[in-house]
């Protein structure tokens, strides 16, 4: 009988173990909530360091998108700052007002994103912008 319970509790706190495991959410290594407000192409996001201490995306989250023209789209370069030499590009990506992501740049260093282009008008406003990495 002994053995049973302790069977029955080793299984238990196995099952416990697992669900908790499954339930947490998974964390990036950092993140940030800022605003763009009257941008034109070329202006760049605050820089942030990622140390690559996991392997998550790095992505740009836009909500509530507008431009002086009408807002379609928005081009977005992701830039590593390096001291004493030109800003190695990550790669573009299109912001439809929506989540855009280049994956795990596998590199620690300082990043940035800078606005490329705009489909309609010359400035660009986002209420909500969410760095992740």
């Amino acid at each position: 009988m002994k053995i049973r319970l302790q069977r029955t509790a080793g299984i238990m706190a196995g099952l416990t173990l697992l669900c908790t495991a499954a339930v947490t959410p998974a964390h990036a290594e950092g993140s940030f909530d800022t605003y763009i407000s009257n941008w034109y192409v070329s202006n760049e996001s605050r820089h942030w360091s990622d140390r690559n201490s996991d392997g998550a995306w790095t992505g740009v989250y836009f909500e509530g998108c507008s431009t002086n023209g009408a807002f379609n789209q928005a081009r977005l370069m992701l830039r590593k700052a390096v001291d004493w030499q030109p800003d190695p590009s990550k790669g573009s990506r299109t912001n439809y007002c929506s989540w855009v992501d280049w994956n795990d740049p596998d590199d620690a260093g300082e990043y940035y994103f800078v606005l490329e282009s705009i489909s309609s008008g010359s400035r660009l406003w986002v209420n909500k912008v969410t760095v992740g990495y």
